[in-house]
């Protein structure tokens, strides 16, 4: 055992090869000495890279697809030492008169699990009867979504109510070597735009991690006297590179977990500031067992009259999916499956210490997914996956438990967001917004009370809008029960291919068609395939039916919507109020 921060760049890049080989699509993004073994890989995706881009550039006339966006964000807007600095109470307040009792908090992430995957939503290849309880004494809801339909820009938004590009963080981070290969990429990759298959287009993140200028759940909850513990998944920045990315700096009094995705290698096992293993490698069986021993020994640990946050973000079902030996075969749904009970195992043992422990009647439990399923799992029917901005990638189990304060048994289709959860929890634990920052998140306290049946609005008002970013871009936006698509980045991974129009070409399999009417003029119908786009996800949650050419002032309605918050938002991407 070392301390990891004494460990130099100089070094890192001397070790010797590790036995696993990387086979992630993205890793991290951090300035670093490129090794011989990042530099053959490098040089393998690059010469794989153009041999590809040379025969898309040959053999297709595709639009393209580039993106003017990132190249607009300068990177170092995201350097901020003033704003480093800031201490948290000088922008968040109490709220005046509260006279509530704070929560304890616990929310449960999954890493990938699909909107079908569990009993309660519909699943029947995996049992999860704990899951399922939870659902039973809480409410479930049918509309929730996350901010990024992947895994690091999703807790970015979960932890700081901003959307991706407030923070910066809008991509998992590419493998050691990166920032070659993000150059490269930046302006080769959109010729790949219309291939459907991988991810290139924008395949780094804009920030290396987590800016200190963000403002987590757990910096605020502390206000509030909260103990707080991140165990598990991180994902929002390389702290084996950058100590400033540690949980530690970002609220959190303990952190014992992963710096990455469990298939990011080298996957390094940290507690605290201490790195226990450099690699787990494929080792990865116990590990799901130990963060959930762990997140009981922060229970048990914790004084009874001081409240407590603990995010329990599981490794579980992502890649590669490695379940413990006495839950191999535990379900139908193989090792994925498998996974997702020893989850619903460790759901069930929380609540039975809560309920043992008379902690169940204040404690807010949350369960929910990062984003949609990748490689295997259910999106319940759902359109498109992980990586996706359809309903597959970005709609996600929610599940909320709060005896006497959440009904039991209860339904909700009111549409809601991760980055909710935000100013939902600050306004429990007593605290207002902070003053310098646009919270794109709204409070849904009334929401999974069952008081308000309406996110975000007075009567008579709109539906507030909620967005759907693909990396660098704005690709859709819903509102009530529309959800419009100015239209849909193709360059979205994972293979399978999630429609026939995602092949190569600028809309694959769409076409119009032009015939003359009885005026002797010419008019255009409009076949699929083509943009824009625009469903009823009420009626059609499955975005089957385009319905742009019936609807067209919701088209346009919409599309204005969409437009003039990204204006404003890039205009403004870190959201400061007092600059």
């Amino acid at each position: 055992m070392r301390s990891p921060l004494k460990t130099g760049l100089k070094e890192r890049a001397m070790k010797k090869d590790l036995i696993v080989e990387d086979p992630s699509p993205a890793g991290r993004v951090e300035e670093r000495p490129v090794d011989r073994r990042s530099f053959l890989k490098l040089g393998a995706a690059g010469a794989m890279s153009a041999a590809c881009a040379g025969t898309m550039l040959a053999g297709c006339a595709s639009k393209d697809y580039k993106s003017e966006v990132m190249s607009e964000i300068d990177p170092s807007v995201y350097v901020d030492p003033e704003k480093d600095a800031l201490k948290v109470a000088d922008v968040i307040s109490p709220v005046e008169g509260f006279t509530g009792t704070p929560p304890n908090i616990i929310y449960i992430l999954t890493d990938d699990l699909g909107y079908g995957d569990l009993g309660c939503y519909g699943g029947r290849a995996v049992d999860t009867p704990n899951i399922d309880r939870l659902s039973e004494e809480g409410t479930r809801f049918t509309d929730f979504y996350v901010c990024s339909a992947l895994c690091s820009p999703s807790r970015a938004g979960l932890l700081t109510g901003r959307y991706p590009h407030r923070t910066g963080v809008t991509f998992p981070f590419p493998a050691e070597g990166g920032s070659v290969f993000k150059e490269f990429m930046r302006w080769v990759g959109h010729q790949f735009a219309n291939l459907g298959a991988l991810d290139l287009i924008a395949g780094y993140s804009i920030a290396s991690g987590l800016p200190l200028s963000e403002i987590t759940i757990a910096e605020a909850l502390k206000l509030s006297g909260y103990a707080t513990a991140c165990i598990g998944k991180w994902h929002l920045g390389d702290f084996t590179v950058n100590e400033d990315y540690l949980p530690r700096k970002h609220g959190f009094d303990y952190f014992i977990g992963f710096n990455g995705a469990n298939d990011d290698w080298p996957v390094a096992f940290w507690e605290n500031e201490t790195e226990l293993v450099e690699d787990i490698g494929l080792s990865q069986k116990r590990y799901t067992r130990l963060f959930h021993e762990k997140a009981l020994e922060f229970l048990k640990k914790t004084k009874k009259d001081r409240p407590f946050f603990l995010y329990l973000a599981h490794k579980d079902p992502h890649q590669p999916c490695l379940p413990a030996d006495d839950f191999e075969g535990s379900s139908d749904g193989g090792p994925y499956g498998d996974t997702i009970r020893q989850v619903d195992w460790s759901v069930g043992e929380i609540m039975r210490y809560l309920r043992e422990n008379g902690l169940d009647k204040n404690t807010l439990v949350i369960f929910t997914s990062d984003n949609g399923p990748w490689y295997n799992g259910s999106t319940g029917g759902l359109r498109g996956r992980k990586g996706q901005s359809y309903e597959g990638g970005y709609r996600v189990p929610m599940i909320a438990r709060w005896p006497g304060r959440i009904p039991a048994g209860r339904v909700s289709s009111e549409p809601a967001m991760n980055i909710d959860f935000f100013p939902t929890f600050l306004a429990l634990a007593g605290l207002g917004n902070p003053t310098d920052r646009v919270i794109d998140g709204v409070d849904i306290g009334g929401i999974l009370t069952g008081k308000e049946k309406v996110t975000g609005r007075e009567k008579g008002m709109p539906e507030r809008p909620l967005f759907f970013f693909h990396d660098d871009e704005i690709d859709a936006v819903r509102s009530g029960k529309w959800k419009y698509f100015r239209y849909v980045n193709h360059n979205s991974w994972p293979i399978p291919l999630d429609k026939p129009n995602n092949f190569v070409g600028t809309n694959g399999a769409s076409r119009t068609y032009t015939y003359p009417v009885e005026t002797g003029e010419m008019k255009t119908v409009r076949a699929l395939g083509t943009w824009p786009n625009l469903y009823d996800v009420e009626k059609d949650p499955l975005e089957s039916y385009d319905v742009a050419e019936r609807y067209p002032e919701v088209v346009e309605r919409l599309h204005g919507v969409l437009v003039k918050f990204e204006k404003e938002f890039y205009k403004n991407p870190r959201g400061w109020l007092d600059r």
